[in-house]
């Protein structure tokens, strides 16, 4: 009986694993998140598309520096809101206009307010001359 249950339990770690795993390698597409937000508040989310209306914000405190890159995801049905911490120094990890980028974020959705996806990293960046 004992051997039975761990068996199941294993299959079911292992089944939930790979659903999770699928689910989070897909990219969905901008109308889809903002069509069903709340079936996406707080997960974590692939999405492609082109920046635009990108804007730099470097904050200083006494002890720490943090920079942001906030920016509009446009893609065929629909744009949305992106907030993405990186690193100070370099112009190396900052988007720019045009750019065709895959970011995988969490999608932070309010009723009655657009929603926003906090980039945690970009898979794929595409510059504009590159295309």
């Amino acid at each position: 009986m004992r051997v039975c249950f761990q068996s199941f339990a294993i299959m079911v770690l292992a089944i939930s694993v790979a659903a999770t795993l699928s689910w989070a390698g897909s990219a969905l597409d901008v109308g889809s998140l903002l069509a069903a937000p709340e079936s996406y508040q707080s997960r974590v989310v692939r999405v492609t598309g082109i920046v635009a209306n990108h804007k730099m914000r470097h904050l200083r405190g006494e002890t720490t520096e943090k920079c942001f890159q906030l920016f509009t995801l446009n893609d065929e049905t629909g744009s949305i809101q992106v907030a993405y911490r990186s690193n100070c120094a370099g112009a190396k990890t900052s988007l720019r206009n045009r750019d065709v980028v895959t970011v995988e974020a969490r999608f932070e959705w309010t009723p009655g307010q657009s929603g926003l996806l906090k980039v945690q990293s970009v898979l794929a960046k595409v510059a504009p001359s590159a295309q």
